[in-house]
C-alpha cells in the first residue's frame, strides 16, 4: 500500500468535527481559519489553500486535527519542494514535549497524539518518513523524535478514565 493509501485508509472513518470545534480562539486569525475549514470534507482542499492556512496545523482543536490532517498530508507527498513550511510544521507536531512548554499547550498537543488511533499514528509514522527520505526535509534531526514519539503511545498504557 502506498503512503497516500495509507493515509485515506486510516483516516477514511473519521468524522467532521462540527462547526463550533475548528478552532475555539477567536482572535481574527483564528476566526478566518477556523471559517475557511468551516463545513468542508478534508478532500477538497488544495495545495495552494492549505499553505495559506498551515497556521492551522498549531490552532486545531484534536478532533479538527485529526480530520484536517490528511489533507496536509496527502497534499504535501510527491510536493515536497512546493510545500512550504507543512510538512515541518506536522513534524512538530509530534515532537516530545518540553518541560518549559506552557502546560496548556502541553496538554492541547497532548490529546492531539492520543486522539489518533493505531493506524492513524502509523500513517503519519509513513508520511514522515517519506518526508525524511525526499531529501527536503527541514529540522530532519526532529523527524525521528517525532516517529519515536508516536511509536511510544501504542508502547504506554492508557490514562485511566476519571
Amino acid at each position: 500500500m502506498s503512503v497516500r493509501q495509507t493515509i485515506e485508509s486510516a483516516f477514511a472513518q473519521v468524522g467532521y468535527p462540527g462547526d463550533d470545534n475548528i478552532i475555539h480562539c477567536i482572535c481574527p486569525i483564528c476566526r478566518n481559519i477556523a471559517a475557511y475549514f468551516r463545513g468542508t470534507r478534508w478532500e477538497v482542499h488544495s495545495l495552494e489553500s492549505l499553505r495559506k492556512h498551515q497556521l492551522a496545523l498549531s490552532l486545531f482543536t484534536p478532533e479538527a486535527f485529526r480530520y484536517f490532517l490528511p489533507a496536509f498530508m496527502t497534499r504535501t507527498l510527491d510536493a515536497w519542494s512546493e510545500t512550504c513550511l507543512i510538512p515541518f510544521l506536522i513534524t512538530k507536531q509530534f515532537l516530545p514535549l518540553r518541560e518549559e512548554e506552557n502546560p496548556h499547550r502541553q496538554q492541547h498537543r497532548e490529546q492531539r497524539l492520543t486522539i489518533l488511533s493505531p493506524a492513524q499514528r502509523a500513517a503519519v509514522i509513513a508520511y514522515l518518513r517519506a518526508y525524511a527520505a525526499s531529501g527536503t526535509a527541514l529540522a530532519s534531526e526532529d523527524i525521528p523524535r517525532a516517529i519515536a514519539r508516536l511509536e511510544a503511545v501504542d508502547r504506554c498504557p492508557a490514562p485511566a478514565e476519571q
